[in-house]
């Protein structure tokens, strides 16, 4: 009898990290690598609202959708709301419950090949 589990399969993104940054960058009232930094920090959090580690992607949606973005969008001059938009619109902050899917549980885990040799080498 196998059971089923359910994982979160995340939706792919409609654009890559790159044109987030380069976007955000554009949009920078602040110019210069101090905002290139911290326009690098934003679109990781952007990214990692798809990892597949909950903690990642929990933390990750926290700081993008509440107030701990604002802070970091003061210091290049971008409004908040339009990181958000940008996020929403790249497909990054998809539903969480959407994108759950069940998988069959396989029945017996294999055996590694490391598994396999160490037998043989007791044997």
């Amino acid at each position: 009898m196998s059971t089923a589990l359910k994982r979160w399969a995340p939706p792919r993104p409609l654009v890559g990290s790159r044109v987030i940054a380069k976007v955000l960058r554009r949009h920078a009232s602040v110019q210069g690598p101090e905002a290139d930094l911290v326009v690098a920090v934003i679109t990781l959090a952007i990214v990692d609202c798809l990892d597949r580690e909950p903690y990642l992607r929990a933390s990750a949606r926290r700081f993008v959708t509440g107030r701990p973005l604002d802070g970091w969008t003061d210091l290049v001059g971008l409004p908040p709301h339009f990181v958000r938009e940008i996020a929403r619109k790249g497909g990054y902050l998809a539903s969480e419950e959407a994108h759950w899917v069940t998988v069959p549980r396989n029945r017996k885990a294999q055996p590694s090949v490391a598994v396999n040799e160490l037998e043989v080498a007791d044997a």
